[in-house]
Order: structure tokens, then C-alpha cells, then sequence
């Protein structure tokens, strides 16, 4: 390559920004020292989120350790980081050069809680590394540019440290709220709304139940005028809150979080879900998720007039519902939200799921018939559902939900349900409908049985296998398998060349505990640990195979194309053939000559 050339493409600095966002921070502070230009560049890439606020903050000066207050407990070790000489104008001035540059800062400290019984714990910034940011900081704000601020701090008496970065520019705000003093709490959410008026993207966690912090979310929406999203815990959006909510002109998206990820409110705040909402209210919600009883959200969409502009509708339902209740449901959706692309129903399989023992009847859970109302429903392109014991549903009935529902790009039907002896209704043979009829499907989750060699034996020798087009991953949950290579050979004929199979749990910890207090027996979650062992193993021969299998059809294909090149010219010989016969009685008959 020439140098000109080489020089060129190192100073283009779109390309430099699309290589440098692979690189860890080791090799950014490593391309920062190449030249001034990509110094700029790297650096802005290096200190665009900061997730660890010590080690940024050691660049303004040094930090040791240093006791935080007097502690009644045995240890005297120093359990909180200081800087170490009072800070000048020299270092805010070197500090400078990269602050600007910090677009998001991210704390969270909740794993805190977890290790607190490791040897190496967690060590915290002081209380006083705050006070002296605030009060030596020659500037208006220490990070300008930022615009994004995700607070979870480990104990309530830290959560008003988050102040000292916020400013008018940030826009996401992300708080871990504890409940203290009224009073304090009130002047912390005060400040909150009056630093930082223009978020338009709120995140919260709580530590405690919602009915205990109600008051002080209201004060915090009420400051937010110009707020946008909103995210909260699950079983958190209270009916108070979501008439808050309506009361806002610009609300496009109310989402929860990931049961894994934050700590669900207590599903007793949400069991009587009856919200104030007015007729013009939401004019700009397009996306919602709320926990509460299915009657009760039927209700809700059926008497108001926000629900025919979504297009997400996640539903995180507080107990089962019967079916006939469940098909109310989706028939009103299929009514009243036209613009529906995204619906999900939910039922949490957590500690404090209640969960029906004995299991239910077939007769008495949900069915193709309490799907069928969904299958008018022609906007929606994306499905989950996730109810505690298997559905009713049979192979059969998977013809009729892929030839109703054509335009389905995600599937997630019930892939990891309550385990029972008699395992799963559904076989392999479920997967070819969609195959068949579901040309854009991308994610399908269903839980099988795949532990019958007869069954799989009769599959592998069905004519005509369709494979599917588009599909990115097919998830099994935990379901039944015997053994792994039959089930990956009737795989490799499905599925495209790099379509995953993944297995296992969302929530397994709690998923756990609730089968313990459901009085599962420990044989049926023993042999759960055994399924995903061999769906491990399928995942691990299905790239081989299917490799296999294409390039067999590729040889395949070759040898057809050969045949038919013979046949041509099998075809063409004789067609000469037959030729030089007629030119010769032809010959012979000009001349009389006969043989």
C-alpha cells in the first residue's frame, strides 16, 4: 500500500471511530499515544462512559485509602477512598481536557451488598471526595457534556451523592431510591427535579415496595415535564403512578425492567389495578408495560382510548387467570389496539409465585382456541407468552397458529414451563409448520419433547423438509431430550448455517425457589439439569452438522448438474444419430442402391 494511501485512511476519522469502538481500554489509552490525531479521537472513545468514577477521578489527583467515620465493629482497616493533598486549579485545568469528553457515568454499587462477605470487599469514595469536587470545581459543572447519569448507590445515606454531577444537559437519569426521612428524601427529589428539568428518560430501581416511595416518584414525575420514558421495577407502576403518568404531554414509552437484572416491587401494590386515566391522555404513548391482574387490564383497555395507538403492549400479569378470561383478553386487543406490532403476557415465575398445586387439567388451560382471536390480529409481528403449567396444544394446532399468523418475526410460546412427569404435549414435528409458513421469522421459543428415537426416526425420512429462511435463534427452554445426535440431525435439516439453539432458564435462581415451594419433586428438577446438559451438546454438534449437511447438498446438486449435462449430451448423440440415418436412406435412395 502506499504511504500517501496509508496516511489517508488513518486520518478518516468515521473509520478510526468504527475500529476504535472494538478495542478495550488498555489498547485505547495504547492508539492515544500514536499521534495527536488519533489522541483526540481514542481519548474521546476511552472516556465516553465512565463506568468506574475512582479510577477516572485518580486522573484529577491521587487517591488513598482512608476511615470514613468511627465504626463499632472489630475491623480498623481504612474502608473508603480520599484524595490524598487538596485539590488546585492546576488539576482541574489538566482535568479538563478529558471531562468534556464524558457523555455517560455509571455507578452502581449494589453488587456491594452481595460481597460484603468476600475478603477483597468493595471499597468506596469518601463522603468528603464529594464535598471537595462541589466546593473546588472552578467550573459550572464537572462533567459539561454529560448526558447521561445512572446513580445505584448500596446504601440510602449515598444516594444524594449523585448530585454532585447533575447539571440541565443530562438527559437519562438513572436513581436507586431508597426510603428515609420524609423530609430528607422530599429535599433530595427537590433538588433532583430542580439540577436536572430536562431529563426526558427516567430509570428507576427501588429498595423497597412501591406503596413506601409513591410519594416521593410523584414529586420526581412532576418535575419531569419533559419526560419521555419511563422505566420502572415490575409490579411498580401502580395505579397512582400511571395516572401521574397520563397527566404528562410528551410520554412515548413505559417499559420494566428485566426481573434478573432489578428487583421486582411486591405484586400486592398492583392487585387492584383501577387507574384514572383521561379520555385525552397519552396522546404520544406508543409503548406500555404494567403488572396487573388480567380482568383488570382488560378493563383498562377496553375503556380507554390510548390503547388503539400502541404498538408494544407488555403485560406482567399478578396471578393466573382462567382461560376463558385470558381469550377475553386477546379479544379485546384485538379490538382496541389496531397498531398493535409488539404484544406480551407475562406471568413471573418468582419465590413469591403462586403457584396452583395439584397441576390443572388439559381441559383447563389455555388452548388454540384461546389464541384464535389474536390470529385477526394482523399488525402483530412479535408474541411472547408465559404462563406457569404447559398449554393445551398439540402439534396439530402449531399447523393453525403458522398458517393464521404468517407475518410472525418472534415466537416465544410458553418455552419454560412448570416441569411435570408427563412432559411436554409438543413433539419436533411443531417446528415444521412455522418453517413452512412463517417466511420472516427470526426467534422461536417453544418447549418440545424430543426424547422419542421413533418419532425422531420417522422425521428424519419425511419427504420435503422445509427449512426455515430467516431464523436467528430457536430457544427450548429446558425441555424433555434423550439423547443429542438424533435430535441434531433433524435439526441440521431446519435450520440455516448459524442459527443457534439456546436453552436454559431467564430467572434460574428464582425459577428454583419457586418449584421448591411449589412442591416440585426433586427428581423432576434433578432431571431439568440433565435436559440442558444434552441441549448443550446439541448446540455444540448443530454447527457441524448443518455444515455438513449443506455442503452434501451442495455435492448433491453438483452430481444433478452433472447427470443433466450427460442427459444433454446423451440427448444431443442421438439426435445426430438419427441424422446421419436419414441423410444415409437418403443417399440410398438417390442411388437405388440397397443393402
Amino acid at each position: 500500500m502506499p504511504t500517501r494511501y496509508a496516511r489517508t485512511v488513518g486520518h478518516i476519522d468515521e473509520l478510526l471511530v468504527m475500529i476504535f469502538s472494538y478495542l478495550d481500554d488498555r489498547a485505547l489509552s495504547r492508539a492515544a499515544c500514536v499521534c495527536t490525531h488519533w489522541s483526540e479521537i481514542a481519548l474521546d472513545c476511552l472516556w465516553h462512559e465512565v463506568t468506574d468514577l475512582r479510577r477516572a477521578l485518580t486522573v484529577l489527583a491521587p487517591l488513598s485509602l482512608k476511615q470514613e467515620r468511627a465504626s463499632s465493629s472489630s475491623s480498623r482497616g481504612p474502608n473508603a477512598y480520599a484524595f490524598k493533598r487538596p485539590l488546585t486549579a492546576d488539576d482541574w485545568q489538566r482535568f479538563q481536557r478529558y471531562s468534556y469528553r464524558v457523555r455517560r457515568l455509571r455507578h452502581d454499587q449494589r453488587h456491594v451488598r452481595a460481597s460484603t462477605e468476600k475478603v477483597k470487599r468493595h471499597v468506596p469514595l469518601h463522603p468528603k471526595v464529594f464535598d471537595e469536587l462541589s466546593a473546588t470545581c472552578p467550573y459550572p459543572d464537572i462533567f459539561p457534556n454529560l448526558q447521561s447519569l445512572t446513580w445505584f448507590s448500596c446504601v440510602p445515606s449515598r444516594q444524594h451523592l449523585s448530585l454532585t454531577f447533575m447539571h440541565r444537559r443530562v438527559k437519562h437519569l438513572g436513581l436507586h431510591m431508597y426510603r428515609s426521612e420524609p423530609q430528607s428524601l422530599t429535599a433530595f427529589l427537590q433538588q433532583v427535579c430542580s439540577r436536572c428539568a430536562g431529563v426526558t428518560s427516567l430509570e428507576l430501581r427501588l429498595a423497597e415496595p412501591m406503596r413506601d416511595l409513591e410519594d416521593g416518584i410523584v414529586i420526581l414525575l412532576r418535575g419531569f415535564g419533559q419526560l419521555q420514558q419511563v422505566s420502572l421495577p415490575i409490579f411498580s407502576l401502580t395505579p397512582r403512578v400511571l395516572t401521574e403518568l397520563s397527566t404528562l404531554k410528551h410520554v412515548v414509552a413505559i417499559t420494566a425492567g428485566h426481573p434478573a437484572q432489578a428487583e421486582p416491587g411486591d405484586r400486592r401494590d398492583v392487585a387492584d389495578f383501577s387507574p384514572t386515566i383521561p379520555e385525552d391522555a397519552f396522546i404520544t404513548l406508543r409503548g406500555l408495560t404494567f403488572s396487573a391482574q388480567l380482568p383488570d387490564a382488560t378493563r383498562l383497555l377496553n375503556t380507554s382510548l390510548f390503547p388503539a395507538r400502541l404498538t408494544r403492549l407488555h403485560i406482567k400479569t399478578v396471578r393466573i387467570a382462567t382461560s376463558t378470561a385470558l381469550r377475553d383478553f386477546f379479544c379485546v386487543v384485538q379490538a382496541r389496539c389496531t397498531s398493535l406490532v409488539d404484544l406480551s403476557v407475562d406471568y413471573i415465575i418468582a419465590p413469591d409465585s403462586p403457584i396452583a398445586s395439584p397441576p390443572p387439567l388439559p381441559q383447563d388451560r389455555p388452548s388454540i382456541t384461546t389464541f384464535r382471536p389474536l390470529f385477526s390480529a394482523r399488525s402483530i409481528r412479535i408474541f411472547e407468552f408465559r404462563w406457569d403449567y404447559a398449554l393445551n396444544l398439540s402439534d396439530d394446532d402449531m399447523e393453525e397458529f403458522a398458517g393464521s399468523w404468517p407475518s410472525l418475526e418472534s415466537l416465544q410460546l410458553h418455552p419454560e414451563p412448570v416441569p411435570e412427569p408427563n412432559g411436554p404435549t409438543l413433539s419436533l414435528r411443531a417446528l415444521i409448520p412455522f418453517a413452512r409458513h412463517c417466511a420472516n421469522l427470526r426467534y422461536l421459543a417453544l418447549h418440545i419433547d424430543a426424547s422419542e428415537p421413533s418419532e425422531l426416526s420417522h422425521l428424519l425420512r419425511s419427504p420435503g423438509i422445509m427449512p426455515f429462511r430467516r431464523l436467528e435463534t430457536l430457544a427450548v427452554g429446558l425441555s424433555a431430550i434423550t439423547k443429542a445426535e438424533p435430535v441434531t440431525l433433524f435439526l441440521s435439516q431446519l435450520l440455516p448455517l448459524g442459527c443457534p439453539v439456546s436453552c436454559g432458564l431467564r430467572w434460574p435462581d428464582a425459577f428454583d425457589l419457586a418449584l421448591e415451594h411449589a412442591l416440585v419433586p426433586l427428581e423432576v428438577r434433578t432431571e431439568m439439569s440433565t435436559f440442558w446438559m444434552r441441549w448443550t451438546e446439541v448446540a455444540k454438534l448443530l454447527p457441524v452438522a448443518t455444515k455438513a449437511r449443506l455442503e452434501e447438498k451442495a455435492r448433491f446438486a453438483a452430481l444433478e448438474r452433472q447427470m443433466q449435462a450427460l442427459e444433454v449430451s446423451r440427448s444431443e448423440d442421438r439426435r445426430r444419430l438419427t441424422h446421419l440415418e436419414r441423410e444415409v436412406e437418403d443417399l440410398r435412395y438417390r442411388t437405388g442402391r440397397t443393402p
